[in-house]
């Protein structure tokens, strides 16, 4: 027997919107995570690094997420690939929503 359908709008889709959220994991398997995060403008993420390599995609807002001295910006439809190992911020320059998949 499998699981029931798990569904839901991040955006504004037909679904159930998963509504404003700190961070929610949406998925979990075997130690690989997709985790839907949002912020707010002027909100910081520190810097930190992840065992494994790091697909951030943004599904709306504008960012500055830096990779060791690096920093790039990013608005919506925009990803960024971060390095195993590799120190990484994010500063939010607008109300933001993001996936991402470690």
């Amino acid at each position: 027997m499998f699981p029931s359908l798990k569904t839901g709008s991040l955006l504004q889709g037909q679904h159930t919107p998963v509504g404003p959220q700190k961070a929610l994991v949406l998925l979990d398997k075997a130690g690989q995570k997709i985790i839907y995060k949002t912020f707010t403008a002027g909100e910081v993420m520190p810097t930190h690094h992840a065992s494994v390599d790091v697909l951030v995609v943004v599904l709306a807002g504008r960012l500055i997420i830096t990779q060791e001295s690096s920093p790039v910006e990013v608005t919506t439809d925009d990803y960024v690939v971060i390095a195993n190992g590799a120190p990484h911020s994010l500063h939010c320059l607008e109300d933001a929503r993001i996936l991402i998949y470690r």
